[in-house]
């Protein structure tokens, strides 16, 4: 276990104290060394106006993206279970942008967006539409990264489903066949509690990457200069994390550079740390995880009768 410890203190225990360290600091990585500043960029973290535009960002994608996932990942699933010719071959077809570049990804679509020359307009145009600016309309810019991202880990998800629905006992599904539950019943109050660890699983793992999102905003919404320009149109799309990032590198600012970047990053981490201690609060009210112990007591009982 020697390596492993080892590897987890260099590379994550002592990043986060140091990180924490520098939060209290202000140095725009030219300066020999950071200098103290106390508390002050907490108190501008506060103050900062920026951060709640860049937070509800964030939720937009949250919104789209991880419902999305969760519930076009499910029905690929189901659409896949059932083991049928070539079905290995059309899950792999799904499962197969979840392994590409999330930047290569960003800018095919792109350029499959673009409201000029774009194959997507080309399409909306067929059928006598006038194509939206995907990327360039501040209302249609995130929903078109969530979709985006959701086509990509569609696969993952699925992958997850797939298992879960194997594990699904049949003779459950006979049951509530027998006492006259009909596909959808069956699905609801079996199919569905059973999966549940799953789709609990995914919810909260989708949660935490859609709040640092980054690369397929940078991919979509940047100009040639890179993360700088990333972000529009009109900073619809700036996440917390590429505020951070911007931040990390602006020393134009009284309160930025590497300090108050630390700062937002220990932000966000208490966030995520809210939101999915939350979601482990309510799990208890639709998450069922099966009783091990219940099909022996259920066999003592047999044999005792």
């Amino acid at each position: 276990m020697l390596p492993q410890v080892i590897g987890l203190l260099a590379f994550t225990a002592v990043p986060l104290v140091a990180s924490l360290g520098y939060s209290f600091t202000n140095w725009d990585l030219v300066a020999p060394s950071p200098t103290f500043v106390g508390l002050d960029n907490w108190q501008h973290l506060l103050g900062d106006d920026r951060i709640p535009a860049v937070l509800w960002n964030t939720v937009r994608f949250i919104l789209v993206g991880t419902s999305t996932l969760l519930v076009f990942s499910l029905v690929a699933a189901l659409l896949t279970f059932t083991p049928r010719r070539f079905v290995g071959v059309y899950r792999a077809a799904l499962f197969l942008p979840y392994v590409l570049s999330q930047i290569a990804v960003g800018v095919v679509w792109r350029w499959m967006f673009n409201s000029q020359s774009g194959p997507i307009s080309g399409i909306w145009e067929l059928f006598g539409g006038t194509s939206p600016d995907w990327l360039l309309d501040p209302a249609t810019a995130m929903p078109s990264i969530a979709m985006v991202t959701t086509w990509q880990t569609i696969g993952y998800g699925m992958t997850l489903y797939v298992a879960a629905l194997q594990g699904v006992p049949v003779s459950l599904l006979e049951a509530a066949t027998i006492d006259g539950a009909n596909r959808w019943q069956r699905f609801r109050n079996v199919t569905v509690p059973m999966i549940s660890p799953t789709v609990f699983f995914l919810t909260v793992t989708s949660l935490i990457g859609a709040f640092q999102l980054f690369d397929p905003v940078v991919a979509m919404t940047s100009a040639s200069a890179g993360p700088a320009t990333a972000g529009g149109p009109s900073n619809s799309t700036r996440t917390i994390v590429l505020y951070m990032y911007n931040q990390m590198f602006n020393y134009n600012e009284q309160v930025s550079g590497l300090g108050y970047a630390a700062a937002i990053a220990w932000m966000l981490a208490l966030l995520i740390f809210l939101v999915t201690a939350v979601q482990f609060l309510v799990s208890g009210r639709w998450v069922h995880y099966e009783d091990p112990t219940a099909s022996g007591g259920r066999r003592r009982r047999r044999a005792r009768r």
